[in-house]
């Protein structure tokens, strides 16, 4: 507790402007808990990366947030272990081998010893923050986002090199040691209890929100030159190039499309993260490479205009079961095709599809070149949103009253 005797709660941002829609929801859970602030609260902020600069002045701007409440971590840790295990260079490995050959650990997490020695008497992370699990002494919030390892555990981004043991023993240490659980799901929730035994009263449901930069987008972006004679005949999908992502289920369908004499492009935009080698490998397998564009990672400022431009959003993923792009499609009256992992999330604001079936992939895109269609599907976007975005504000309203509970449980 500061000098102030306020219930203090730190909530932590530890993600990367180019990791998509995570580092906007961290931002938009940030604005949401300011709008619902906890009665007797005070909320500092700690830029774990120094990554949310200009989201956080937006926020100072209209008025949420104090200067001084914002924290970053130190360049230079003050305690040597830290130091050890922060810092890069030979002589640093070496000096943690060789404590580690004393039986001397040097793991762990520094941002949590950082915490754990605050002044703060919660930590609420509102990313799926691993580090969650090193905190010895602050009770925290959690988020979780997904159990896709355990879901799709065939994919090689959460199978090799011990990713699946890493990550799931993390998640369990994480949600079982939080206070609360934030999710965005019902489906997740029960997921989550039949995989790791936590009590419903833990969870309070939150569900995803489009990006700020997408709901308070300029109208007068423009497309990138490549594919500015694509407008109006061309699905988007920005996603990462991961391969649980699935985009080559579209450069299937799109081949699919080519051979009914259907002239519809794809376009991607995302960082490559392991995937895009093989793609573009299936992209020249069949014979579609001038009906697909890669662009690689856009800045958020042409993201409003690749959505406007397109015929529709394919969400192909097989994570689920929520993502953030359908939500920003239809903040910006955009219809939206996805996998049918997502059907809890979008309703009937949607068309479905086999995430292995291209033939119905196809289908749904030829179905998006109807005006009728669109339009239908348009309007049905604008209502789910609408539910949707009542839903979050009771969800925030219970997450505010619980932590208001925890302020006095833990204030002795």
């Amino acid at each position: 507790m500061t000098d102030s005797g306020l219930f203090t709660m730190t909530v932590v941002l530890s993600a990367d402007s180019q990791t998509g829609g995570g580092y906007h929801q961290a931002l938009t859970s940030l604005r949401m808990l300011l709008t619902h602030r906890p009665q007797g609260v005070r909320i500092l902020v700690l830029d774990a990366r120094g990554t949310f600069g200009k989201g956080l002045k937006g926020l100072i701007d209209k008025g949420l947030l104090a200067p001084e409440d914002i924290q970053s971590v130190p360049r230079r840790f003050p305690k040597f272990r830290d130091r050890v295990v922060v810092e890069k260079g030979f002589w640093v490995g070496l000096l943690r081998w060789l404590l580690s050959q004393r039986g001397l650990s040097v793991g762990g997490s520094s941002l949590a010893r950082l915490l754990d020695f605050s002044e703060t008497d919660l930590v609420y992370f509102v990313t799926p923050s691993l580090a969650a699990k090193d905190l010895q002494i602050k009770p925290y919030i959690w988020t979780l986002w997904d159990l896709c390892h355990l879901d799709s555990p065939e994919f090689p981004e959460v199978r090799t090199s011990g990713k699946f043991e890493a990550r799931d023993t993390a998640t369990a240490l994480c949600l079982r040691k939080a206070a609360l659980v934030v999710i965005d799901s019902d489906d997740l929730a029960v997921n989550a209890r039949a995989s790791y035994g936590i009590t419903a009263e833990k969870f309070v449901r939150i569900p995803f929100a489009p990006s700020g930069s997408i709901s308070h987008d300029s109208a007068d972006s423009s497309l990138p030159k490549e594919i500015e004679s694509l407008a109006g005949n061309y699905i988007f999908y920005p996603a990462q190039l991961w391969t649980h992502k699935n985009h080559r289920r579209i450069v299937e369908a799109i081949a699919l499309l080519r051979d009914r004499n259907q002239e519809v492009h794809a376009v991607f935009v995302g960082k490559d993260h392991g995937g895009e080698g093989a793609l573009r490998r299936a992209i020249h397998n069949l014979r579609v490479s001038d009906r697909v564009h890669i662009l690689g990672y856009v800045d958020d400022t042409v993201m409003p205009a690749l959505y406007r431009a397109s015929l529709g959003l394919v969400m192909a993923s097989y994570f689920g079961p929520t993502n953030i792009p359908p939500l920003e499609a239809m903040a910006l009256g955009v219809p939206v095709v996805a996998s049918q992992q997502h059907r809890e999330q979008l309703g009937d604001a949607a068309l479905y599809f086999d995430p292995d079936n291209a033939k119905e992939l196809a289908a749904a895109i030829e179905t998006l070149v109807s005006q009728s269609a669109s339009e239908t599907l348009v309007q049905k976007g604008e209502n789910r949103l609408l539910e949707i975005a009542d839903e979050r504000e009771l969800g925030y309203e219970d997450l505010s009253g619980r932590i208001s509970n925890l302020a006095k449980r833990l204030n002795l």
